[in-house]
């Protein structure tokens, strides 16, 4: 005995698994690119890069981006970042 065909209503609407997925929010691919143009800005300098107040600044938007990666890529990233700015030595002002 064949199977019957499972009732279709062509006025159901679209369920939500068929929706395409939307965009992501927050990118942890643009969160590391951004970091590691920072890093890259620091590899690339002779002396430091940024004032005082901007090397704040970037710190702070540096730690915000690494809650934004898995543990263990934010500690590599953020040791990279520590090393550059610890070879570089402080800046002027």
């Amino acid at each position: 005995m064949p199977r019957p065909e499972p009732f279709t209503d062509e006025r159901q609407p679209i369920l939500f698994d068929d929706l395409p997925l939307p965009p992501p929010r927050s990118s942890d691919a643009g969160a590391r690119r951004d970091m590691l143009a920072m890093i890259e800005a620091l590899e690339a300098a002779d002396s430091p890069p940024w004032s005082l107040r901007l090397l704040g600044w970037q710190r702070r938007t540096f730690a915000a981006l690494a809650q934004k990666l898995t543990p263990i890529d934010a500690a590599a990233l953020t040791a990279r970042f520590d090393d550059e700015l610890a070879r570089l030595g402080p800046p002027d002002e």
